[in-house]
């Protein structure tokens, strides 16, 4: 097997504390199982904004409504199905998707 290609993901809820490591957590267990090294840090949708301005993220997996200017061009996907365990077979395929574009 090659060398495992990094990602770094975004995890966004209400307080960026509890629902966001959780999301973080699920998906560094589900991308790491297709092979990538996965760095994830958790915020708020107010710091949403600022975290983007700082550094480049190859998705942001969100659990509560976002204002879609703050991503900047980050791809992003809704993931309160992961949280409810509804749709993660859907959501990892797009997430896929979008690395595959990136070229990753």
């Amino acid at each position: 097997m090659g060398k495992r290609k990094a990602i770094k993901l975004l995890t966004v809820c209400g307080s960026g504390i509890v629902t966001s490591s959780m999301l973080a957590n699920k998906l560094t267990d589900m991308f790491e199982e297709e092979g990538y090294e996965v760095t994830a840090m958790e915020a708020n949708p107010s710091e949403l904004a600022t975290y983007i301005a700082r550094e480049k993220y190859d998705l942001v997996a969100y659990a509560s409504p976002i204002n879609e200017e703050d991503l900047a061009g980050t791809p992003a996907l809704p993931a309160i199905g992961l949280i409810t365990g509804l749709g993660d077979e859907e959501f990892l395929e797009q997430a896929l998707e979008i690395f595959k574009a990136a070229g990753k």
